[in-house]
């Protein structure tokens, strides 16, 4: 699916501007949810999700255990707006720790920092981690009864015009 000016617009607005997201991980076979900040990052073509997680959440173990999680990244809440209205995109996709030694990992930091500058100190603890993840497909919600499923490649489209 090809998205409108208008549409893309939306979409590259939640990626860019939106500093957090619920985290849908198996924790013990069971759906769990938890609030990660992110930032959207296009490197290579690849577009790419970082998060960076302590080892000692429950929901890095989980992805650990299983890889395969959710993103959920929302438009703030309006007055003007009803709830099922507001915009929001649903991501599916694989999260893969990057070891410290990879050689995306300086471009993933410095992406994550500059976004969250505040954080910097915390990559110097051994139980964090840099998690890249990758989507698959995405479920997209441009306001009332406008809810569309993209593949990852439109996703990519999307993201890349912003500059992420």
């Amino acid at each position: 699916m090809i998205l409108d000016p208008f549409l893309s617009d939306l979409l590259r607005s939640l990626l860019s501007t939106r500093s957090v997201a619920a985290l849908a991980t198996l924790h013990d076979g069971r759906p769990c949810a938890s609030m990660v900040p992110f930032v959207a990052t296009m490197h290579h073509g690849r577009l790419r999700f970082v998060i960076h997680v302590s080892g000692l959440a429950a929901h890095t173990r989980d992805m650990r255990s299983v890889a395969d999680v959710c993103l959920l990244i929302t438009s703030p809440e309006s007055p003007d707006v009803p709830p099922q209205a507001l915009p929001r995109v649903s991501i599916v996709g694989r999260a893969e720790f990057i070891a410290g030694e990879h050689p995306d990992r300086p471009s993933l930091k410095a992406a994550y920092v500059a976004k969250f500058p505040e954080a910097v100190d915390l990559f110097e603890f051994a139980d964090f981690s840099v998690v890249a993840i990758e989507p698959a497909s995405a479920r997209f919600v441009a306001g009332f009864a406008r809810a569309m499923t993209l593949s990852a490649d439109a996703l990519v489209a999307a993201a890349s015009d912003s500059g992420a």
